[in-house]
């Protein structure tokens, strides 16, 4: 049987990817084997929102150099710099793009580029607790930063309710108790459908699953997040109380020069709608810090602005320029000491934040989907409640990827630890 070699930088929707191409390539008789490993065929799945992304990508491209082995190369990065990937690695074999790369599987057996008309399920998130589904594809809105839309088109690409609805079905019944449903941009779910849909309308189609799951979202952009949908997560069970909502800047100012499509009331806003309705709900975000023109007064306005909104989790990242988007002209850039000061404020920021959210849970008794692997620091187990908290617990091995009642009982040197309960399923 022929090994094969799959490494995945990026989002969740890469990594949904990446699981397609294995199981088509499984299907053909070939072995995934990790990284070490000698293989007959390298695949590397790329990212390229970030500097740090790309540069990654181009890592693990040399590192997988085998003259004896066949090297493909996909994803956002292949996608925007195909003919500098051909350059500089000229022992690159295949660069398939992304519109390609659902069909990668034929491509390697030979059957060309002719694109199967038939619906296509993932059947075992392997080597995952938790399964990613991608229900969309593409992103219209042309933030000045993003190299999103032009590397994964503006067009939005969503997949039917009944295909959505199946592969879910499925995946509960090879035993995954959560399902994190993503897209390139979530909240645009449906909208090129006809007759359109909405992603509140798939969240009430869930119910009807036969195999009970809880059911997260991935990132929503803030002005996509609708009533409807805040209303239906306040009433259901089975949606965790957790919404991933980019900031990117909390001074006007810059928000505006990002194309960002909402102001910082209209945030405040949102957040206190969305707390009011659902008390338990952790709201987390993600900020950059370093766009062009960005100056110590903008950045003490997001600081100050995010100690206000009490996100539970923040993702800090730095603004790299993006060659073909808005920003990559917009000077004055900003040194990358500076951002690397201004980073480290908001990580112990949004550290303390985390600690302060999930104090407000001590005493009290959470859902927790248990991981297979024990930390590796405390050797206790891990796992994420409902509302997204990491805690840490005593537990036995059969306890893995089982839904479990803990009670949280401290946050000991910044971590969260917990008491088990009852075991759920």
């Amino acid at each position: 049987m022929d090994k094969v070699v799959l490494a995945t930088l990026g989002c969740k929707v890469n990594q949904y990817e990446t699981e397609l191409i294995r199981e088509q390539l499984e299907e053909s008789g070939f072995n995934p084997v990790s990284f070490g490993e000698k293989a007959g065929l390298y695949i590397i799945n790329t990212c390229s929102v970030t500097e740090k992304a790309a540069q990654k990508s181009i890592e693990l491209i040399k590192k997988a150099r085998n003259r004896s082995s066949l090297l493909v190369v996909t994803g956002c990065y292949a996608e925007a710099e195909k003919d500098r990937l051909k350059k500089m690695f000229p022992w690159i074999d295949l660069v398939v793009e992304n519109k390609e790369k659902s069909n990668i599987g034929n491509i390697i057996n030979g059957n060309g580029k002719n694109h199967q008309e038939k619906e296509t399920y993932i059947g075992n998130f392997n080597a995952h607790n938790r399964a990613f589904v991608k229900v969309e594809d593409g992103c219209n809105q042309f933030c000045t930063y993003c190299i999103i839309p032009y590397v994964r088109g503006k067009e939005i690409r969503s997949r039917s309710l009944s295909e959505v609805l199946r592969e879910m079905e499925n995946l509960a019944e090879q035993g995954f108790k959560e399902i994190v449903l993503t897209g390139i941009n979530l909240g645009l779910y449906g909208t090129d459908l006809n007759p359109q849909v909405k992603l509140a309308n798939l969240l009430k189609k869930t119910e009807c699953l036969e195999e009970k799951i809880r059911i997260r979202l991935s990132s929503l952009e803030p002005h996509l997040l609708s009533v409807e949908l805040i209303d239906f997560m306040a009433q259901s069970s089975w949606i965790c109380p957790h919404l991933h909502l980019p900031l990117q800047s909390g001074d006007a100012e810059i928000l505006k020069r990002m194309g960002r499509r909402y102001t910082l009331e209209e945030y405040r806003r949102l957040l206190r709608k969305v707390r009011e309705k659902i008390p338990s709900v952790a709201i987390t975000s993600d900020v950059m810090v370093g766009f062009p023109g960005e100056e110590e007064s903008n950045f003490s306005n997001t600081y100050r602005f995010l100690q206000e909104m009490k996100f539970s989790r923040l993702h800090i990242f730095r603004f790299s320029p993006r060659k073909g988007t808005r920003a990559y002209s917009i000077k004055p850039r900003i040194e990358e000491k500076v951002k690397k000061e201004r980073s480290k404020l908001l990580r112990d920021l949004g550290n303390k934040l985390s600690q302060d959210f999930a104090s407000q849970f001590l005493g009290k008794t959470l859902t927790v989907l248990a991981e297979d692997q024990p930390d590796t620091e405390s050797g206790l187990r891990f796992g994420y409640t409902e509302n997204y908290i990491p805690v840490l617990f005593k537990g036995k091995e059969e306890l893995k990827n089982k839904l479990i009642r803990i009670r949280l009982t401290e946050i000991k040197e910044g971590k969260v630890l917990g008491k088990v309960e009852e075991l759920l399923q």
